[in-house]
């Protein structure tokens, strides 16, 4: 009897244990470089989503919205639709074609430089190309926070970035990113800069959605 009674204490102290370690290593933060690095493939990776984008700029010491913009993106289509620079503005990429809606005559026009027209709308028709990054330097991991009611971590970090038309404009780039705890995936961005030439700040929001989910853009009748 005292014998089973000391295997069930013995066989209760080793469930205890076990569990503790189990709960020690869940709750133990997650490396931060390694979380980055991991949520900036999975979104690159991602053939569809559909994103928001908003940027703000100081200009003559006056924060004015210059972008804010909903787009869908599937393998190499993409939809947008919002405000650019206060005028409206449609837009949709179907593979090496573009397609401007006019804000007045409602007609769409393709872009005669296909290009050209990426090149200025970089960010707009492709989100992902503002994460692109040389290093990511020093990554500190925040506090917990949720987005669109799921929880997520909060990395920051002050990179180099890839984008050569923010390097030309842009400097002192900060970046917090919002990775999803369920999957490390990032669903959240916010970038940070001054102006090169007036040091006027600059910051861009980005959030994403519907991460993989089927997405069907078509090309506009013109």
């Amino acid at each position: 009897m005292k014998k089973k009674r000391l295997g069930l204490i013995i066989g209760i102290g080793i469930s205890i244990l076990l569990i503790g370690g189990l709960l020690a290593l869940n709750l133990r933060p997650p490396n931060p470089t390694d979380l980055v690095k991991n949520g900036l493939e999975r979104l690159n990776a991602a053939t569809s989503f559909r994103y928001s984008l908003t940027q703000h700029q100081w200009v003559e010491g006056k924060d004015r919205v210059l972008t804010q913009v909903l787009g869908e993106k599937d393998g190499g289509n993409t939809h947008i639709l919002g405000q650019m620079a206060g005028s409206e503005v449609e837009m949709i990429k179907i593979g090496d074609s573009t397609y401007n809606k006019d804000p007045f005559s409602k007609k769409w026009i393709r872009f005669a430089n296909t290009q050209a027209s990426q090149e200025v709308f970089l960010a707009e028709l492709n989100p992902l190309s503002s994460l692109q990054m040389k290093e990511l330097g020093e990554v500190k991991l925040g506090e917990q926070t949720k987005v669109n009611g799921e929880k997520v971590w909060v990395c920051q970090l002050l990179p180099s970035v890839q984008n050569q038309i923010m390097e030309a404009f842009w400097t002192e780039f900060q970046y917090t990113l919002y990775i999803r705890k369920s999957d490390k995936m990032i669903v959240k961005a916010t970038i940070e800069a001054k102006n090169k030439v007036k040091s006027d700040p600059m910051s861009m929001t980005i959030e994403f959605k519907d991460i993989g989910k089927k997405i069907n853009i078509l090309a506009p009748d013109i």
